[in-house]
């Protein structure tokens, strides 16, 4: 008979019972880009399914990380407007998979690691491309990832001071300043305009949903400010892009595949493109000079979900935590 394939099934309870410290993920991230560099890496660009047009996706990235004995794979919808269903807008799974064996060796919420990550990836595109002690920081965007991004530039740059957040209603940014003004020596205002937060900023993030106008203009954009578009086609208009000097990216496939889907007339410029990879194993500088204006597109890669994912595994069955269940 063949031995039993148990997995560990865990909730995102588990998840982020095990999860390492916020400055920890950032360095499972760095890692994983480094090891990407390194060739020790392989992370195609992500498969996606549009059930219901471009407003809404399903998402297969798997990766594999040698360095890390990483192996498996993220399955991650987006589906707006599913509150009035009851259900959430985002959802997601990863699969881990043994890498000498290749059986599934776990299964695991995964919108915990969505989050962390991506906010762990912008903290480092700021870190290698912005002022080194920023100040100022503006969000464009105040939902999961607007929190996570802010948690963790907190956790690499305790030089923030002041923070403005920009929403669509004004509730959502209220509240939103009032739940994070505790966790930080900062001032969080909420702005009625856009431009309030970005122009003469270090840092902005912006994290809205795909929409038909672009709320960012070029002509808001300071010298020496990183955009940091989480939304990647949502936030910013063409202008904006064509006033980077520097294109910062962590898989050029899938931004050529986002452009082409909601920015077809925009082309990627290679000239000014740098890929995060390079920046992160000092190849290259994330600015050449002080006022660069940088655009840095963390798209999401398989391989740093997988990493951490995998980081958190080893935690979970370490500590009991989780459920074994027999898949045969």
């Amino acid at each position: 008979m063949p031995a039993a394939i148990r997995p560990l099934l865990l909730s995102a309870a588990d998840v982020a019972r095990c999860a390492p410290p916020l400055a920890d993920v950032i360095r499972v991230v760095e890692d994983t880009y480094r090891r990407d560099a390194a060739g020790e890496v392989e992370v195609p660009a992500k498969v996606a399914l549009h059930p219901h047009g471009p407003s809404s996706f399903l998402h297969a990235m798997p990766a594999w990380v040698a360095g890390q004995q990483a192996l498996g794979m993220k399955w991650v919808s987006f589906f707006p407007g599913n509150a009035r269903h009851g259900a959430p807008d985002s959802s997601a799974l990863i699969v881990l998979n043994d890498p000498v064996t290749g059986v599934p060796v776990a299964i695991m919420e995964g919108m915990w690691i969505t989050y962390a990550r991506t906010g762990a990836c912008a903290a480092l595109a700021a870190r290698y491309c912005a002022n080194p002690a920023p100040r100022r920081v503006g969000l464009v965007g105040c939902g999961g990832l607007g929190e996570w991004s802010l948690r963790c530039l907190a956790a690499l740059f305790p030089s923030i001071a002041e923070v403005f957040v920009a929403s669509q209603r004004p509730a959502s940014r209220a509240d939103f300043c009032a739940r994070m003004a505790g966790r930080g020596p900062w001032t969080l205002t909420p702005v009625d305009e856009i431009r309030q937060a970005v122009q003469d900023m270090d840092i902005v993030v912006s994290s809205v949903p795909k929409l038909q106008t672009h709320p960012i203009a070029a002509e808001w954009w300071s010298p020496g400010t990183v955009l940091i578009p989480l939304d990647i086609t949502g936030s910013w208009d063409d202008a904006t892009y064509e006033r980077a000097d520097r294109v910062v990216c962590d898989h050029r496939d899938n931004l050529a595949r986002a452009f082409e889907r909601y920015r077809p007339g925009l082309a990627i410029d290679d000239a000014r493109g740098i890929g995060m990879q390079d920046i992160v194993s000092g190849r290259a500088p994330g600015r050449a000079a002080a006022t660069d204006r940088v655009m840095a597109f963390m798209t999401g890669i398989g391989s740093i979900d997988v990493a951490l994912a995998w980081d958190i595994y080893r935690r979970a069955d370490k500590q009991n935590r989780g459920q074994r269940f027999d898949l045969a």
